[in-house]
């Protein structure tokens, strides 16, 4: 009997995994404007499809590309705090390293999740009007 628990078991975890977000039929439009609302479960499918479109792209499309990304990503994160905004990114961190538990290592620098270091977050730095100097009194 515990085998046949561990097949079921086996083929509901494949089948979730294989049936993770769908984001190859998204324009790169949508995938910009999708940036930085994307549930962390779903963070490591959206990030594999960014890695194929990068690998097509012609590198002034890509920094493009690269650009309306973070634009969008910033402009679509600035309203949380700063605690929320932790929470989400080790939320995307935590799927990330789930799903590379299930690939080879081949298979995860193929699919861009190998561990990078990405730029800061603008939440991760003041803002340029907390940088200004107090007013002189």
């Amino acid at each position: 009997m515990n085998k046949l628990a561990y097949i079921v078991l086996a083929g509901i975890l494949s089948t979730s995994v294989a049936f993770g977000a769908d984001f190859s039929k998204k324009t790169n439009d949508e995938l910009v404007k999708m940036a930085g609302t994307i549930a962390p479960k779903d963070a490591p499918d959206y990030r594999i499809e960014l890695h194929k479109r990068f690998k097509t792209m012609k590198k002034p499309e890509a920094k493009k590309f690269h650009e309306a990304l973070e634009q969008a990503m910033e402009k679509n994160t600035e309203t949380m705090t700063l605690k929320e905004f932790r929470e989400r990114k080790e939320a995307i961190k935590k799927a990330m390293d789930e799903r590379r538990k299930t690939m080879t290592k081949q298979q995860i620098k193929d699919s861009g999740l190998a561990r990078m270091t990405h730029k800061c977050h603008p939440h991760d730095h003041p803002k340029e009007h907390d940088k200004k100097p107090a007013p002189k009194k």
